[in-house]
């Protein structure tokens, strides 16, 4: 079984919690799944209770944590399926990536959406604490997913964050709001509107790298 969470209407919950969550009335969508033949019917639920902060800090919503077989839910990434809404070859490339729960890796997809196929029962319904009954292991999937990121760009340059500082920095001259001074080795950028000034090394091109 799998944990999850659901944000439902504060004057919802009394009834849910009774008669249980029924997928013909909770659907969040119906799409067609790779492998399956008809749409189906999908409620869509959250690995963490933050990866919905605007719910979380809603007082119009409680956070319900569900109990739900792990066969009948897949992980899609929720920020392709808004932007494949208008962009059809990104809601192709958000079929291809949906996964099994089972075999889902924390941290892969930065806004995560757990899609049910199946009505969820009252006696795996329970309401969630302010503080959480049952502690969460990371602050959230999307603070999890960057540290991912960060830590493949380490092991891939062993530069301590250099490159994306110095990528950073750029967007910063091209703003206005820093002045850069370099030679072949080092660029410092120095801040318009203040004396704070940051040295960073200018990145080899990849090629270049362990040569």
């Amino acid at each position: 079984m799998a944990g999850l969470y659901f944000y439902a209407p504060r004057d919802k919950i009394s009834e849910i919690v009774s008669c249980g969550l029924k997928l013909s009335e909770w659907y969040d969508r119906q799409i067609i799944l790779p492998g399956h033949s008809g749409e189906r019917r999908l409620l869509k639920a959250h690995l963490n209770p933050r990866d919905n902060e605007v719910r979380l800090k809603d007082p119009n919503y409680r956070c319900l944590r569900l109990e739900v077989d792990a066969n009948y839910c897949i992980v899609g990434d929720a920020t392709l399926y808004e932007m494949g809404l208008k962009e059809p070859e990104l809601m192709e490339r958000y079929k291809n990536t949906l996964t099994p729960l089972k075999d889902y890796r924390f941290g892969t997809f930065r806004e995560p959406e757990v899609l049910v196929m199946t009505s969820v029962l009252p006696d795996s319904i329970e309401v969630a604490g302010i503080a959480m009954d049952i502690p969460i292991l990371y602050e959230s999937s999307s603070a999890l997913y960057l540290s991912n990121i960060l830590e493949k760009h380490e092991e891939t340059w062993n530069d301590s964050g250099n490159h994306l500082l110095y990528a950073y920095y750029l967007y910063l001259e091209s703003k206005g709001r820093v002045t850069q001074f370099k030679d072949k080795e080092h660029a410092v950028f120095f801040h318009r509107d203040s004396k704070e000034y940051v040295v960073l090394k200018i990145p080899k091109e990849e090629s270049d790298v362990g040569g």
